[in-house]
């Protein structure tokens, strides 16, 4: 587990609230968006905002901005993602 994060996200250590997170984010990607199809893991939350940190089987991590519309987006740049190399990368990104 990564601990600790930098405010204001913080590590999902309740597993309905991942599982709640994830089941919305299987929701909302359309079958073209950059996360289609991959095994995808919320890991962390940003308390401020419905961004959500997802590891990905291959190092990489994305974070996502979750819509909350209870349906695949039709938009496949949506919902909002940003993917980067490895999680050393992302938290070079907040600096």
């Amino acid at each position: 587990m990564i601990i600790p994060l930098p405010e204001p996200w913080f590590v999902l250590t309740e597993d309905h609230v991942r599982t709640a997170l994830e089941t919305e984010l299987a929701r909302e990607i359309a079958p073209d968006h950059a996360l289609a199809n991959l095994p995808l893991n919320i890991i962390a939350k940003r308390d401020d905002c419905d961004d959500v940190l997802v590891t990905l089987r291959d190092g990489r991590v994305a974070v996502v901005h979750l819509t909350w519309s209870g349906g695949r987006e039709a938009d496949p740049r949506r919902p909002t993602t940003v993917l980067y190399d490895s999680l050393d990368d992302w938290r070079v990104s907040l600096d």
